[in-house]
């Protein structure tokens, strides 16, 4: 009964290509990487944090078991990382021409919305996945008493 105006007709969507990516990968994008830092530093520091309660006892052992639990999780943490930045790249592949211009004009303007979404979701992989590389080498190098081994 009702129609919309005639100029309401003439506008496009703000993301044209929105349904190129499906719901699940660009949620994976976005919060795959954060999602498995958080995870490597909650794990890591029940497994290590409370190490150190006997300041009198020096000698501990260079590699332990908590250290090789943490060495596994922040290898899952990194592979969580790629995939997430993978998933990422795949929304912004797939939705890149949903909006004229380049990189900064999908970060600046207020068209391509999934694109915006992709280039975050790369964009926090590549923070996270070198928070992950970073936290992953200080159990390799540093002793749970805080001097250097």
């Amino acid at each position: 009964m009702t129609s919309l105006h005639p100029l309401a007709n003439s506008v496009t969507h703000p993301s044209p290509k929105r349904h190129d990516a499906s719901a699940w990968i660009v949620l994976s994008g976005l919060f795959a990487a954060p999602a498995s830092w958080a995870v490597q530093l909650l794990v890591s520091y029940l497994l290590t944090g409370d190490r150190c309660h006997d300041v009198a006892e020096q000698g501990q052992a260079a590699f332990t078991l908590a250290n090789a639990a943490v060495a596994i999780l922040g290898a899952l943490a990194i592979t969580g990382c790629g995939l997430g930045f993978w998933a990422a790249y795949w929304t912004w592949q797939r939705t890149r021409e949903e909006a004229p211009g380049d990189h900064h004009e999908g970060l600046s303007g207020g068209r391509g919305r999934t694109r915006f979404l992709g280039l975050c979701g790369m964009t926090s992989g590549v923070i996270f996945l070198v928070a992950s590389i970073v936290e992953l080498l200080v159990p390799m190098f540093e002793s749970a008493c805080g001097y250097l081994l």
